[in-house]
């Protein structure tokens, strides 16, 4: 809900110009600098946000920022998690990003309808405080501001917009009955805020009841939070670049334990296979019928099987139900954001399969082992990766991830053998054979990645590969438990 502001003095059309033009000063440094920026505008009903951010833009690049504006019904958020929507609208580097509302609307309305108790609230606020973290950590300077206004001034902006027949259907029932509980819904903001002020992203609470003074210290809010990012990204500019050298992993080995079992009889591997498809099509049916989302991914040596394994999971299964996702290098567009960004963009809505040939995990495999990213980075992703996935499978997701374990023996058989035939060399790179030249710190990667990233809610399954039949048969029926148990025990979430 908004109202018409009123008209700016000379003195403050004034001001606003100059600090417009500082904005679009300091925007164009962060912009050189490659600092994204996230711009969170909440706020009480009538109290401006679009009017406020409509001013707060005027005088930016237009190519230099996007808005993304929060809807309580919009139909394809509803079919994700809380997060989905807002990681899919994160800032590339240079980039300002605004808000208008976020999922601190959606969680607090949901709060003060009763619709979820205190303690789901604080649990979804913890999860958006990770969110922000993950973001803070990647560079991204997040900005948060909740514009307040008095109870009477808000009953006069209401009653101002229900009195004019073209601006009478924003005013709804709704609107009013935040209105008539405006005092408890002040003190679930008042509470909200506090349990979300982080120091890597704090609010800024500004009284709207002028629309000429709430203009200015917005813009200066923006302006200082910028001008000490820029000043931050320059002084990091001349320190040393963070280490990248090897760090060995000598604890628990994980990979080491699968065992081979030997080649198995064709015959009785095409009598199993066809019944476990059978039961997977059927379970395939309940899944969208129950509306569960289930993210399935596929990780393993060069030639371990995992295309294999995957043509074999979803033949006879409805192509409307699944998607495969092939993960390979990153593009300029998907290096330009945090490093989940691209996987984000990718998750299944509810009722829905994907399939990951490769997942983030790549950040603390290739990317750890070949020094693509630095030590700190991929160190903090196993936290970051495991509350994503928690998040998730809170959010009612099916999560099980494989790791396709052969011997080096096996690899550099199957290598050959691809080299060998015309019709698969195309599977075969220099950067297969160069990985290979890698392999002990790549076990040490696997190994720490399993110890690290294996809970009760996304769980490692280490196949034994060196049998293609075996593994295949294995990551079905591992599948279909997981299914069973999903579809057993599965409550809808809260939001």
């Amino acid at each position: 809900m908004s109202d018409i502001p009123p008209k700016k003095s000379p003195k403050h059309k004034d001001h606003l110009k100059e600090l417009a033009i500082k904005l679009g000063v300091v925007q164009r440094e962060a912009r050189d600098l490659k600092i994204p920026a996230l711009v969170v505008i909440e706020g009480h009903d009538a109290s401006y946000k679009g009017q406020l951010l409509t001013q707060m833009v005027l005088e930016i690049d237009s190519r230099a920022y996007k808005i993304h504006s929060t809807h309580t019904e919009d139909p394809l958020a509803k079919k994700h998690s809380l997060l989905w929507q807002y990681w899919n609208n994160t800032p590339a580097k240079g980039m300002i990003q605004f808000y208008d509302r976020s999922a601190y609307y959606l969680v607090s309305e949901a709060h003060a309808d009763k619709t979820i108790k205190k303690s789901e609230r604080n649990h979804y606020l913890e999860q958006i405080g990770q969110f922000e973290q993950q973001l803070s950590d990647d560079g991204v300077e997040i900005i948060k501001v909740f514009l307040k206004i008095s109870k009477r001034e808000q009953t006069k902006r209401l009653e101002k917009l229900e009195s004019n027949p073209k601006t009478s259907w924003r005013v709804t029932p709704k609107d009013w009955k935040r209105n008539q509980d405006y005092k408890i819904r002040l003190e679930a903001i008042d509470d909200m805020i506090e349990h979300s002020n982080h120091a890597c992203a704090p609010w800024t609470e500004i009284d709207a009841t002028d629309f000429k003074s709430a203009s200015i210290e917005l813009y200066e809010t923006v302006i200082s939070r910028l001008e000490i990012a820029v000043a931050k990204a320059r002084v990091k500019a001349q320190e040393p670049k963070a280490s990248r050298e090897w760090i060995p992993y000598q604890r628990t080995s994980h990979i080491s334990q699968s065992k081979d079992l030997g080649p198995m009889d064709r015959s009785d591997y095409k009598t199993v296979l066809k019944e476990l498809q059978a039961e997977i099509r059927d379970l395939s049916h309940d899944i969208h019928y129950h509306k569960i989302p289930v993210i399935l991914i596929y990780c393993g040596w060069d030639a371990a099987g995992k295309g294999g394994c995957i043509k074999r999971l979803l033949h006879g299964m409805d192509p409307r139900g699944y998607e495969v996702v092939p993960i390979g290098a990153p593009t300029k567009i998907e290096l330009n954001h945090h490093y989940l960004w691209r996987f984000w963009k990718e998750l299944p809505h509810k009722g829905k399969m994907t399939i990951f040939d490769r997942s983030w995990y790549g950040r603390v495999l290739v990317e750890r082992t070949e020094a693509l990213c630095s030590n700190e980075e991929w160190q903090r992703a196993y936290q970051e990766i495991s509350d994503t996935e928690k998040h998730l499978a809170d959010s009612g997701t099916a999560i099980l991830k494989f790791w396709l374990d052969i011997d080096k023996d096996v690899q550099l058989e199957r290598f050959e053998a691809r080299q060998n035939n015309l019709h698969k060399q195309w599977k075969i790179t220099d950067e297969d054979w160069r990985n290979r030249e890698k392999w002990e710190h790549y076990v040490e990667a696997v190994n720490e990645m399993i110890d690290r990233t294996n809970t009760s809610y996304a769980p490692w399954v280490i196949v034994d590969a060196n049998c293609k039949m075996r593994a295949r048969l294995q990551t079905l029926r591992s599948i279909i438990e997981t299914l069973r148990e999903t579809i057993e025990n599965y409550r809808k979430p809260a939001l």
